[in-house]
C-alpha cells in the first residue's frame, strides 16, 4: 500500500450487494466528489464491488487466514499501518467489526452498525445468558445447550468489548440505539441513510394512468425477505374477488437462494402468470421498473429499508414492516402503511392500497420528508471527524 494519508473504510467480507454495500459506495462516492482520498478495505470480497461504482473506486484486500484471531490480528496491523500514514481513524462497518476490535485492540476507530444482533441471524451472541439479561428483544429466543450458551457469552462480550472502544458509533434508527445501549452500554449518534434524488414531483404521477397496476418488490431473494408473505397475501385477495376486479401484476427485482422455491410457490397459488421474477438489473433497468409500479411492497423487518425510500422518491406509495427502521419516518403519512406480518395484515394492506391508488385526490397529499444518501455521507464524515468533508 502507498504511504499517503487516506481516509478508510473497511467492511470484513463482501459477498453480497446488500444494504451495508449500497452505503459504503454511497460514502465512497461522496468522498470521491469532495475530492478526498480514501481507500475501501475488506478481509476478501467475491463480488467485485468494484463494478457497481460508475467511479474509480479502489477495495483492498487484507487476505488474512480465514480464523477469527488471524483476521483480528490483521485488521489491528492494517489500522496501524493506515494511522502512521496520518489517515485518521478508519470507520468500521458491522458487528463482526467490532468483534475482531474486541479480540486486538484497533485503535481509534469510528464504528457503524446497519444490523444490531436480534437482526442477524447468524450471530449467536443474542444467545448468550448476558445479552438476555439487558436485551428484551431475545425473550422469545430458545433456550441454547451448554455449549453453544458458552460460545454466544464469549462472543456478546468480545462484540461488547469491541463496540465499547469504538470512538464513535453510528447507527440508522432509534431501535438500533436502544437495542446498542442495552446490551452494551453504549450511547450511539442516529443518522439516516437516505437515496439520490431524481426530481419526480409525485404530484404529477397521480395523472399517469398505469395499467395494469403493477405491484413491486426489491430485494435479495432470501427467506427472510418474506416474499412468500407477499404472494400469499395476493392469492387471498384473488380468492376473495378484491383482486379480481382490477389489472394486476407483481414484479420482483433481485436475485438469491429462495427464487426457484418462490416460482414454484407463485405456480402453486395460481399467480405465475401475473407474477415477473426479472433477477439482478441494471441501475437503468431498475429505475425503469421503479417508473412503471404503482405500490412498493416490503413486508418483512428490515434493519433500515432503503428500497422503500427509493419508491417513496419515485412517488409510489409503499407498505413496510412496522418494526423496521424506515417507518419510524413513515408513521401518520398516507403515503406508507404499516404491517405487523403474516397474519392477514399484509392482505388487508394491500387491498386499502390499491383503494386509495384509486382516489384522484390521493396523490395532493404531502409525501413525507426522504432523507438524501448525500445528507448521511455528510452526517457520517462530520462523526467520524474527518473535517475536510464535514465542514465543506
Amino acid at each position: 500500500m502507498q504511504a499517503t494519508a487516506r481516509r478508510v473504510i473497511f467492511i470484513p467480507f463482501i459477498d453480497a450487494f446488500g444494504g451495508a454495500e449500497r452505503l459504503v459506495l454511497d460514502l465512497s462516492k461522496f468522498l470521491h466528489h469532495a475530492g478526498v482520498h480514501h481507500v475501501l478495505a475488506c478481509f476478501r470480497q467475491t463480488i467485485d464491488l468494484q463494478s457497481y461504482a460508475d467511479w474509480p473506486l479502489q477495495v483492498h484486500q487484507i487476505l488474512p487466514t480465514r480464523n477469527p484471531f488471524a483476521e483480528a490480528r490483521a485488521l489491528y496491523r492494517f489500522s496501524k499501518s493506515t494511522q502512521m500514514t496520518g489517515s485518521g481513524r478508519p470507520l468500521l462497518f458491522d458487528l463482526k467489526s467490532a468483534f475482531y476490535a474486541g479480540i486486538v485492540s484497533a485503535g481509534p476507530f469510528s464504528l457503524h452498525l446497519t444490523d444490531p444482533p436480534s437482526l442477524l441471524p447468524a450471530d449467536i451472541s443474542k444467545y448468550s445468558p448476558s445479552a438476555r439479561r439487558h436485551c428484551e428483544e431475545f425473550d422469545d429466543l430458545p433456550k441454547s445447550g451448554a455449549m453453544r450458551s458458552l460460545r454466544a457469552e464469549l462472543v456478546h462480550r468480545l462484540n461488547r468489548r469491541g463496540v465499547g472502544r469504538a470512538a464513535r458509533v453510528i447507527v440508522m434508527t432509534e431501535k438500533i440505539r436502544k437495542e446498542l445501549q442495552q446490551l452494551y452500554a453504549v450511547d450511539s449518534l442516529v443518522v439516516r441513510p437516505g437515496v439520490s434524488s431524481n426530481g419526480i414531483d409525485p404530484k404529477s404521477l397521480g395523472e399517469v394512468s398505469k395499467n395494469p397496476l403493477r405491484m413491486l418488490s426489491v430485494s435479495r431473494l432470501e427467506p427472510n425477505k418474506r416474499i412468500d408473505w407477499i404472494l400469499r397475501a395476493l392469492a387471498a385477495l384473488n380468492a376473495t374477488n378484491s383482486l379480481k376486479k382490477v389489472d394486476w401484476v407483481f414484479e420482483i427485482v433481485g436475485h438469491g437462494p429462495a427464487a426457484d422455491s418462490l416460482k414454484k410457490l407463485a405456480h402453486e397459488l395460481g399467480l405465475a402468470n401475473q407474477t415477473f421474477f426479472l433477477g439482478h438489473v441494471s441501475d437503468e433497468d431498475l429505475a425503469e421498473a421503479y417508473s412503471r409500479a404503482s405500490l412498493f411492497i416490503m413486508p418483512a423487518v428490515q434493519g433500515y429499508g432503503l428500497p422503500a425510500l427509493e419508491a417513496l422518491e419515485w412517488g409510489i406509495p409503499t407498505i413496510v414492516h412496522k418494526d423496521s427502521g424506515v417507518s419510524e419516518i413513515l408513521r401518520g403519512t398516507p403515503w406508507a402503511e404499516l404491517v405487523d406480518g403474516n397474519n392477514g395484515s399484509l392482505a388487508r394492506a394491500i387491498g386499502s392500497m390499491i383503494e386509495r391508488l384509486e382516489s384522484k385526490s390521493f396523490f395532493d397529499s404531502n409525501m413525507p420528508r426522504v432523507p438524501t444518501n448525500s445528507e448521511w455521507a455528510k452526517a457520517v464524515c462530520r462523526a467520524c471527524g474527518w473535517t475536510e468533508v464535514s465542514m465543506n
